[in-house]
C-alpha cells in the first residue's frame, strides 16, 4: 500500500481554502458593501475597515508558505490595520492620508506576492488561477486608493467631481478605478492632475496586459507539466 504524507496535501487545501477566502472578502469589499451601503455613512466605513482587514489576514495565510514573504506582509499588514482602527479613536486630522497610504503599501505588497505565487513555477492549480482573478481585482483597489490619496491632496485633481465634494467616497474611487482597468472610460471622471493622469494611463495599460499575460503564462506551465508527463510516458 502507498502512503502519502499528509503534510503536502493539507499545505494545498490551505492554500486553496486561504485564497478563496480571500477572493471572496475582496469581492465583498469591491463590490457589494461600497454600492450597498449609504457610502458615508458609519456601518459602511466599518464594514470597509473590516473587510480589509480580512483581506490582509487572509493574504497573509495565502502566501504562508514562503517564511521570507510571510514576514514582511504581516509586519505591514499588522502597521496598516493599527492605523486604520487607531483612526476611530483620533481625530481625522490626524489620519488625514495615512490610512490611504497604509493601504496601498500593503495591498500593494500583497498584490506583488500573490503576483509571485500566480506567475512562478510549478503546475496550473485551483489556486494560481484564483490568485490570478485575485491579483487583478487587487490591482484595482490599490489604484482606488491611490487616487483618493490624490483627490485629499489635491481638491482639483479631477473634473467631474465638485471641489466641496472633495475628498469623495470611497466607492467613487472604486468605480473610476474600474472604470480605468477596464478601460471602460465613460468620461463622469476625468484626470486633471498629472499625477492622477499618469495613474490612469499606467493602470489602463495594466488592464489590457494583464489578461494576456496571465493566459499566456496557464498555457505555457499546462504545456510544461503535459510535455513533462508524455517524456515519462
Amino acid at each position: 500500500m502507498r502512503y502519502t504524507h499528509p503534510g503536502p496535501v493539507r499545505a494545498a487545501q490551505l492554500r486553496v481554502v486561504s485564497m478563496l477566502a480571500l477572493l471572496s472578502f475582496t469581492i465583498l469589499a469591491v463590490f457589494v458593501v461600497p454600492f450597498s451601503i449609504a457610502p458615508t455613512s458609519v456601518p459602511a466605513k466599518m464594514a470597509q475597515d473590516v473587510l480589509l482587514s480580512l483581506v490582509l489576514l487572509t493574504g497573509v495565510v495565502a502566501v504562508s508558505d514562503h517564511r521570507a514573504q510571510t514576514v514582511p506582509i504581516a509586519i505591514v499588514a499588522g502597521v496598516a490595520l493599527l492605523i486604520r482602527w487607531a483612526a476611530w479613536l483620533l481625530p481625522p486630522d490626524m489620519t488625514t492620508g495615512l490610512r490611504d497610504e497604509t493601504a496601498i503599501a500593503s495591498l500593494g505588497l500583497l498584490s506583488v506576492l500573490i503576483g509571485i505565487k500566480v506567475f512562478g513555477a510549478g503546475t496550473v492549480a485551483i489556486d494560481r488561477i484564483l490568485g490570478a482573478i485575485t491579483l487583478y481585482i487587487l490591482i484595482g483597489v490599490v489604484w482606488s486608493e491611490a487616487y483618493q490619496l490624490i483627490g485629499i491632496y489635491d481638491s482639483g485633481a479631477y473634473a467631474g467631481i465638485p471641489p466641496g465634494d472633495m475628498p469623495a467616497d470611497h466607492s467613487t474611487w472604486i468605480y473610476f478605478s474600474f472604470v480605468t482597468l477596464t478601460t471602460v472610460g465613460y468620461g463622469d471622471i476625468t484626470p486633471v492632475a498629472h499625477a492622477a493622469r499618469s495613474l490612469a494611463i499606467l493602470e489602463a495599460l495594466i488592464g489590457q496586459l494583464y489578461p494576456a499575460i496571465v493566459l499566456a503564462r496557464l498555457v505555457s506551465l499546462y504545456v510544461a507539466v503535459d510535455r513533462s508527463g508524455t517524456n515519462q510516458e
